[in-house]
C-alpha cells in the first residue's frame, strides 16, 4: 500500500514528487486546467500574469517553474521586473522585494546556462 511508506516529512520537502509518483492523475488534470486558462491571451502575457499572481503566494519556489516558461515566451528581463513592480500597490514593497530576489536569482541561473538570454 502506498501509505505504508508515506512520511509527512517527505511531503513537506517535495510534495510534487509525491503527487507525481502516487497521484499522477491529479497533476495531469491540474496542468490541463491551468493550461486552458486565459486562452484569449498570448502566451507571454499569460505567463507574466501568472508571475504577478504568484508574487503573493506562500510558495516562492514556484518562481523556479515560472521563469523558464516566461523566458521561453520571449519576455525580457525588464518585462519580468516590471510585472513584479506592478504588484507593489497590491502586495506591498516588502513582498515584491522578496520575490524579486527569487526572480533575479532564477534569471541569473538561466543566463549563465544560456548566455544568449541577455
Amino acid at each position: 500500500m502506498v501509505t505504508d511508506n508515506f512520511k509527512w516529512e517527505d511531503l513537506d520537502k517535495d510534495g510534487l514528487t509525491y503527487l507525481m509518483e502516487n497521484r499522477k492523475d491529479v497533476v495531469k488534470n491540474y496542468q490541463k486546467m491551468v493550461g486552458s486558462l486565459g486562452s484569449h491571451l498570448d502566451e507571454k502575457t499569460r505567463q507574466l500574469i501568472m508571475l504577478a499572481i504568484q508574487v503573493n503566494s506562500p510558495s516562492p519556489e514556484a518562481i523556479k517553474i515560472l521563469i523558464p516558461k516566461i523566458v521561453r515566451t520571449g519576455a525580457t528581463r525588464d518585462e519580468i521586473v516590471d510585472t513584479l513592480i506592478l504588484t507593489i500597490p497590491i502586495v506591498g514593497l516588502s513582498t515584491v522585494l522578496k520575490m524579486l530576489s527569487f526572480t533575479l536569482k532564477e534569471l541569473e541561473e538561466l543566463e549563465s546556462a544560456y548566455s544568449d538570454l541577455r
